[in-house]
């Protein structure tokens, strides 16, 4: 039986998101231009940023238990909006990862496999619950209110 390691928090509302409920902590968002550009967070941005971060920290996993100095390793992660025929969206992301501790490519290989078979951002579907608790609140959501 799988066992929760983490739990992270975070709303959305009217042009901001709050991170794990610090209510100082609210980030201004927006939606990406049509031109290509975006505001300063959007939803692919931080996707980005955790797909980047979350699949680093598994190259180290990886890169350490097949004794590979994970060293000065970066993950980049690059994140495009799509736009389907059925008027839905997608996401595709592209990822580059520099290994200078991998000294061949069958050892660059076997660490970068390894660290997407971990990261739970790759190639995994996250199942996503609707909780209905604020499903008929008349006002904005306030998680403190029941």
């Amino acid at each position: 039986m799988a066992q929760d390691i983490y739990t992270a928090e975070a709303t959305s509302s009217r042009g901001s998101v709050r991170i794990d409920g610090r209510g100082d902590l609210a980030y201004p968002v927006g939606e990406p231009g049509g031109d290509g550009t975006a505001d300063p967070l959007n939803p692919e941005r931080l996707y980005a940023a955790a797909l980047a971060t979350c699949l680093h920290q598994s190259l180290t996993i990886a890169a350490t238990s097949l004794d590979v100095e994970p060293g000065e390793s970066v993950v980049t992660a690059e994140v495009t909006l799509t736009a389907r025929g059925d008027g839905g969206y997608e996401l595709r992301a592209v990822v580059r990862v520099h290994l200078p501790g991998a000294s061949t490519d069958s050892l660059y290989d076997a660490v970068t496999r390894e660290a997407l078979r971990l990261c739970p951002l790759v190639g995994s579907r996250i199942a996503v619950i609707l909780d209905r608790e604020f499903q008929h609140h008349s006002g904005p959501a306030d998680p403190g209110q029941n």
